[in-house]
């Protein structure tokens, strides 16, 4: 019986040494602008991700959560270029490759070199980032810049640009 009782203590503090520290928000943020004969901005706060503590890293939206400062932009976007009925969804799936540089405990700026796959109008394509993630008073964000070039996904946007460039911003719980 004591040998039970000592093999269970055993298991659940090997549980523990290992469990892997879950950070999430439903409320990122990314944004995007086509610099062409004029800017085109556009933002989607309702953007889902995950970061875990050992590196994974994950982005999901709805690309219709994209808001634009005309309407007939957006129904444009929706229905022209990113064929949102039929491509409803973009990810982003990947690893922090320097996770050793990131301590999740201690207050600090930290570079981060995220490889992952982004997909986009239903095409998956290999992306990195490099990125930051802070932590302040327990609280961890992470900020990301990185281009996107719309033929790699099969969008036809040369009418208004032929890349965007994308800013990711994350506050986790």
């Amino acid at each position: 019986m004591k040998k039970i009782i000592l093999l269970a203590a055993l298991a659940i503090g090997f549980t523990q040494l290992n469990a892997q520290k879950q950070f999430g928000t439903r409320n990122a943020k990314v944004s995007f602008i086509a610099t062409n004969d004029e800017d085109v901005k556009a933002v989607n706060n309702e953007v889902a991700s995950r970061l875990s503590d050992n590196g994974q890293m994950s982005f999901s939206l709805l690309v219709k959560g994209f808001k634009f400062e005309y309407a007939e932009m957006q129904e444009k976007f929706n229905n022209d270029y990113a064929e949102s009925n039929k491509f409803p969804r973009a990810e982003f799936k990947g690893n922090i490759s320097n996770i050793k540089d990131i301590n999740f405990t201690k207050d600090g700026s930290y570079k981060a070199i995220v490889k992952g796959t982004l997909t986009l109008h239903g095409v998956t394509k290999p992306l990195t980032v490099n990125g930051l993630i802070t932590v302040k008073a327990g609280k961890v964000s992470a900020t990301g810049k990185f281009p996107i070039v719309m033929k790699d996904f099969n969008i036809d946007a040369s009418a208004v640009t032929e890349k965007v460039n994308a800013d990711i911003n994350a506050v986790y719980q």
